[in-house]
């Protein structure tokens, strides 16, 4: 991605994205946020957690584990299972995101000679995306 540098002394603030880069640099750090949030010994240790299985089966108390009806062993399996559906949530966003970058990517390289891709076109492709973040593509200025 690179800045247009026009010249004139007035920023624009507008950048373009150079052939590629979506498919490139953007994505390899897309995944590796996504991996970063979905994998690890943090996550793993909150799976087990969230399914009271393995090492991590409760929150232990002085001498042993909590019994199975106490109030805040359930409470934090509850918080472990929320925690890490919306971490999963997160993760398919930013895989969702990743594959629509890749299809702009391709539409930017094959349309490069007949016409450049409009706002409204590359809105169309990550809206995919930014739906499931819970969000919308900003609409364009009148």
């Amino acid at each position: 991605m690179a800045k247009d540098d026009s010249g004139d002394s007035g920023d624009t603030g507008t950048y373009k994205v150079t052939e590629g880069w979506l498919k490139g640099e953007a994505r390899t750090k897309v995944n590796g946020l996504r991996n970063w949030i979905q994998t690890g010994p943090d996550y793993e240790t909150l799976t087990e957690y969230a399914a009271e299985s393995g090492v991590h089966k409760g929150l232990q108390a002085g001498s042993g584990t909590l019994g199975p009806d106490a109030a805040l062993h359930k409470v934090f399996t509850q918080l472990c299972v929320s925690l890490k559906a919306q971490l999963d949530v997160l993760g398919n966003g930013f895989n969702t995101l990743s594959i629509d970058m890749a299809m702009v990517d391709t539409i930017l390289q094959n349309s490069e000679d007949d016409a450049a891709l409009t706002a409204t076109e590359m809105n169309l492709e990550l809206a995919n995306a930014l739906k499931v973040f819970g969000g919308a593509p900003t609409p364009p200025n009148p």
